[in-house]
């Protein structure tokens, strides 16, 4: 199964003003990420977790940009629904993740208790439409039944290996422990990490912040030493208890995320 153990990636959605759909209307991205790569490159990082709209929404000189530059799509983050009983748009995204030659493909599952059978079910078959040597990385994210890190374990046992599906769970210092409870319940299944430190301003060091992830990675990278990360959320970006967005464009949010690639290079 394809991975780069230790690697760490920029997620796009890092650098897209227009990830949450504040900016304007429509969560179209404003970013053309091609324009970003030699930046992405020199910062040294060793590849893209990519926001699926950066490839499925943008013009097709955009998306052959992209696909031609020496920076490899690493992830394909997509947010189909779970709660859709039609497999259509599922099929589509494993479509995606061969287009762009990611070698994994982040996802979320529903929300709804009742329907963990039916989330079972529909990620059965996703996982016989994503492409061989792809890594299918549940994101345990608060709002889904994934939280539970109980019922993503049952759920991914029912289907395939680690290697192949696995979780990913946060890093967020500035805010509540994500991390340590699923890691004790799933172990070396815990594939992927999303790095979210938006809260510390560019006068942060490296150091300083090194140290503030280093009980994290540490532990993670103990239970799980084939994971790999994505720095996530990094300052500048709109919202984390600021009101504008000043600050909110992909070259200061590069010079913050560079400092958080260091960081946690240096907590591993």
């Amino acid at each position: 199964m394809s991975s780069n153990l230790g690697d760490i990636y920029l997620g796009t959605v890092a650098i897209e003003p227009n990830r949450w759909g504040l900016a304007e209307p429509g969560g179209h991205p404003l970013t053309r990420v091609s324009e970003w790569l030699p930046a992405i490159s020199e910062a040294g990082f060793d590849g893209l977790e990519l926001w699926e709209r950066h490839a499925r929404s943008v013009p097709d000189e955009e998306l052959d940009a992209l696909l031609a530059s020496e920076v490899p799509v690493r992830i394909l983050s997509c947010y189909t629904s779970w709660d859709e009983p039609d497999d259509a748009d599922r099929t589509e995204t494993a479509a995606w993740i061969e287009r762009v030659g990611a070698q994994g493909v982040k996802f979320n599952v529903g929300s709804d208790p009742d329907a963990i059978a039916d989330y079972t079910d529909r990620l059965r078959r996703f996982e016989s439409e994503v492409p061989d040597g792809a890594r299918l990385l549940c994101e345990c994210h608060f709002g889904t039944v994934a939280e539970d890190p109980n019922v993503a374990r049952d759920m991914f046992d029912s289907i395939a290996d680690a290697d192949r599906l696995g979780a990913i769970v946060h890093v967020h210092p500035g805010a509540r422990d994500e991390w340590s409870e699923p890691l004790g319940v799933l172990g070396d299944r815990v594939r992927h990490v999303h790095v979210q430190v938006a809260e510390y301003p560019q006068a942060t060091s490296s150091d300083e912040l090194g140290e503030v992830l280093r009980p994290a990675a540490e532990a993670i990278s103990a239970a799980s030493p084939a994971a790999t990360w994505t720095i996530e959320f990094s300052y500048g970006m709109w919202g984390f208890g600021r009101d504008d967005a000043e600050l909110d464009n992909p070259a200061y949010i590069l010079q913050s995320a560079q400092r958080d690639l260091a960081a946690l290079r240096a907590a591993l």
